[in-house]
């Protein structure tokens, strides 16, 4: 694994996370309710929910860090619809599911990301070991995510193609 070295990686990083907590991942739950109509709603409340608190607290740190919230797409994340039109619940899930790994791997970079880094943006040590924390918070948060989507697609495997 490749070891975050230096502020504007990390910092690029989580303005992705937050646009992704706060714009992607709801714009998935949202339409994944209305394609659902009430099925399997507490799992989708579940995460819609997490998912408020999480961007929450990346904005939190975002503001602690002097770094500007996003307010479009940060580079490098698709201006992605979510069009789950048609299918089945399963499916559904699994396509959240995606987004659900690649946030809980994202923190597991930022969390591993070189002491010196994390020290640099966050100067004062009570904020560096908060923001660690929240960090660790975050990464539970998205594995747990990842399970509900899990059980809620019943184990669907989706091959691939060439």
């Amino acid at each position: 694994m490749a070891v975050i070295k230096d502020r504007s990686a990390l910092t690029s990083l989580l303005k992705r996370m937050y646009w992704i907590e706060a714009e992607m991942e709801q714009l998935g739950t949202w339409e994944a309710r209305i394609q659902l109509m009430g099925d399997n709603i507490e799992a989708l409340e579940k995460l819609s929910h997490d998912s408020d608190r999480h961007w929450n607290i990346l904005q939190k740190w975002l503001l602690t860090a002097d770094i500007p919230i996003p307010a479009t797409a940060p580079p490098g994340l698709p201006a992605k619809i979510f069009d789950f039109t048609g299918m089945p619940p399963q499916r559904i899930f699994h396509e959240i599911m995606k987004y659900e790994i690649l946030a809980r791997d994202a923190y597991v970079d930022i969390l591993n990301a070189d002491s010196a880094v994390i020290e640099d943006l966050f100067p004062e040590e009570i904020n560096r070991k908060e923001f660690i924390q929240d960090i660790k918070g975050l990464i539970k948060d998205e594995e747990e995510h990842r399970k509900i989507c899990a059980k809620q697609s019943g184990g669907l495997k989706i091959l691939k193609t060439r």
